[in-house]
């Protein structure tokens, strides 16, 4: 599927399918387009680019009544979180994603519901991932949220990223 000038490759019986065709993650596709695109001219051309950018998209939760898009450099959430679901969305720029991330929500891991590649600059090739994490067990209504991602090719090279949920 394209969206905002992003191919999203979605497994068949995704969930996320109708909120992508909706336009809900949009601003989220925008920062992963903006971070690929300011690291694109220091990454090797090669079958599986190193880790560049890691983000934090949103947190969408049923207090809020949706998802609150998180802004570069946002240390914490706007607005109070908690219910059902529960969720932040991350990024990944560069092939991380999948079984090599790690999330943890009040000290917790968090359970990655599913994480989508996505192709960037429009090549057919996955440039990086969006995950996304259920953070509602344990019951926590606020705390950091830590999310970590580590290179397929090369374990030594991780970025980390972390924003404090109200």
């Amino acid at each position: 599927m394209t969206r905002n000038g992003v191919n999203i490759f979605l497994e068949p019986n995704s969930p996320n399918k109708q909120k992508y065709l909706s336009g809900e993650f949009d601003k989220a596709l925008e920062k992963m387009k903006k971070g690929y695109q300011e690291n694109a001219k220091i990454q090797p051309k090669a079958s599986a680019p190193l880790i560049t950018q890691v983000l934090i998209l949103d947190v969408c939760s049923g207090k809020y009544g949706g998802c609150e898009y998180i802004n570069d450099n946002q240390t914490e959430t706007a607005y109070d979180h908690d219910g059902v679901p529960f969720q932040v969305n991350t990024g990944v720029v560069g092939y991380g994603g999948h079984s090599y991330d790690r999330a943890k929500f009040a000290g917790n891991e968090a359970i990655q519901l599913d994480s989508e590649g996505v192709d960037l600059d429009g090549d057919n090739i996955v440039d990086g991932f969006i995950d996304y994490w259920d953070i509602s067990k344990p019951k926590n209504t606020n705390g950091t949220f830590e999310f970590t991602a580590t290179s397929i090719n090369n374990a030594a090279v991780s970025k980390s990223t972390s924003i404090y949920i109200k």
